[in-house]
């Protein structure tokens, strides 16, 4: 009889231990599962947003002056916004630019490559985006000649936003979309930057 009952209470034991070991294991592949989607967030959300500078801007100077022609470089560390016109580049003080403005009828670049006019009657895709407090050195100027660029809004964003913005871009599905850049703004004391910007 008391065999049969140590017996018992081994076997009920394994049990219970080997119920535990389930639960354990079940509670560590979850953990794992939620921190591998915690860290594609991450990943997804670092990745920097594609978007196109028109060809031809108005930059507003804050003593009143106006200069025109296309963004060909923007310099964070000798602060300096460097652009094209029909001369020869003219470098310019970020510190001295209260905004540039790209014209809503110049030639722009998107992502496939193919120049498109802005002001051909081809409607927006989506509203207007204005992001604020960008640093200065997660905006890069890929390629200056078609004002292919890109910016890193992470730092700026939630991760809730940058899946909205990220999901207007993929559009239908079949036609991608791109942000235009519509103003820029530059804050040197703080070394950060606003872009507004319309979808494409």
């Amino acid at each position: 009889m008391k065999r049969q009952t140590l017996s018992f209470l081994v076997v009920a034991l394994f049990t219970v231990i080997a119920g535990m070991a389930a639960q354990v294991n079940a509670a560590s592949q979850e953990v794992q599962k939620q921190n591998l989607r915690s860290v594609q967030a991450q990943a997804k959300a670092s990745q920097p947003i594609p978007v196109a500078l028109p060809t031809d801007a108005e930059i507003l100077m804050k003593g009143g002056d106006k200069r025109d022609g296309k963004v060909v470089q923007i310099d964070e560390k000798a602060q300096k916004l460097l652009i094209q016109g029909s001369g020869k580049p003219v470098s310019l003080p970020l510190g001295q630019i209260d905004k540039i403005v790209f014209s809503k009828n110049a030639v722009v670049y998107l992502s496939n490559g193919m120049p498109k006019v802005r002001g051909d009657g081809t409607p927006a895709k989506g509203r207007p985006e204005t992001w604020r407090g960008i640093p200065m050195n997660a905006f890069r100027l890929l390629d200056p000649n078609k004002g292919q660029a890109d910016v890193k809004l992470e730092s700026v964003l939630s991760l809730d936003k940058l899946d909205s913005i990220r999901s207007v871009m993929v559009g239908d599905g079949k036609n991608k979309r791109q942000f235009v850049v519509d103003e820029m703004q530059f804050d040197v004391q703080k070394k950060t930057m606003t872009i507004a910007a319309t979808p494409y």
